[in-house]
């Protein structure tokens, strides 16, 4: 474990920048999915709100492995 701590907090400016800013995304993508179950939606707004909701998981994933390979490229 503290080797994956300090391998993370070793990663190049890149890969945090790509990493925060993923996660930016995807709390506004949660944020509209929230909105929209809240709102008085019918059936079109609550298939949109669960895409929303499950699209930032994949974002995410992809933006991890996107880190760790430019990560890898710059050490």
């Amino acid at each position: 474990m503290k080797n994956t701590i300090a391998r993370m907090l070793a990663m190049c400016t890149e890969s945090w920048y790509i990493l925060f800013h993923t996660m930016q995304v995807a709390v506004v993508m949660l944020l509209c999915a929230f909105m929209l179950l809240t709102a008085d939606a019918g059936y079109e707004q609550i298939k949109l709100a669960a895409a929303l909701s499950e699209t930032p998981q994949g974002l995410l994933l992809i933006a991890l492995i996107a880190s760790a390979l430019l990560d890898e490229k710059r050490s």
